[in-house]
């Protein structure tokens, strides 16, 4: 065949490993890579249904002309992001990123406008107690939520060490929660949340949930 028009199983091994599925015996921690691996070999033209973390896997992007960003629930009886994946039959020089119907971009040009951390920026450690700034990693159920903020919001909180959502932070030098802030919902609203973290769940707005790396958040206090 020329084309493959397909949504893919999808099964993390070790998912598969905790239900006692068979997993075929291949260099993938998903089977949906497997599968569109599959395609590839054997189609020139592919067009897959995949978790909307493939665009961040550096995976088959050489033939990648295309990847669609589906900001609403796809499916019923799942909230798990979802993303449309366009493959030619030629290796080409950038893909196109697009939110729903919305072209956002090329992925060179949204990979080069992320915050990436400098070697001689502000000293930041995250997840300590004694912090002196408080950081909300992840959105709340109601709307995009992510954000800097006083660290005497977050006094009454327990803060983990192995913390993702919600932490506090040391930042050496000033610190400017309003700038880091501005610049925070500039990126999101530039890439359409396109390169950070899918979290599941949709937020009462329709779009899922987003949560920010600390590579991010290091790369947005050096950078703002």
């Amino acid at each position: 065949f020329d084309v493959c028009i397909t949504n893919p199983p999808w099964l993390a091994r070790n998912s598969a490993t905790v239900r006692g599925f068979d997993f075929p015996i291949c260099n993938h921690d998903n089977l949906y890579k497997f599968a569109l691996q599959k395609c590839l070999e054997n189609c020139e033209w592919v067009a897959a249904l995949v978790p909307e973390s493939f665009l961040r896997a550096d995976l088959y992007q050489q033939r990648l002309s295309d990847f669609i960003s589906i900001p609403h629930r796809l499916f019923s009886n799942t909230g798990h992001p979802v993303g449309l994946a366009l493959f030619m039959p030629e290796p080409i020089e950038d893909v196109q990123i697009w939110h729903g119907k919305e072209w956002i971009g090329w992925l060179s040009d949204l990979e080069s406008s992320k915050p990436l951390p400098m070697h001689d920026g502000p000293e930041v450690t995250f997840n300590d107690s004694d912090g002196n700034v408080g950081l909300i990693a992840l959105d709340n159920t109601k709307e995009a939520s992510i954000r800097f903020c006083d660290v005497k919001e977050l006094s009454n909180y327990d803060v983990k060490r192995t913390g993702r959502h919600i932490t506090k932070l040391s930042v050496s030098g000033y610190v400017k929660i309003r700038t880091w802030n501005k610049y925070l919902n500039h990126f999101r609203n530039a890439t359409r949340d396109v390169l950070l973290t899918c979290y599941k769940g949709i937020r009462h707005d329709g779009m899922y949930r987003r949560r920010l790396d600390w590579q991010i958040a290091r790369g947005i206090i050096h950078r703002a």
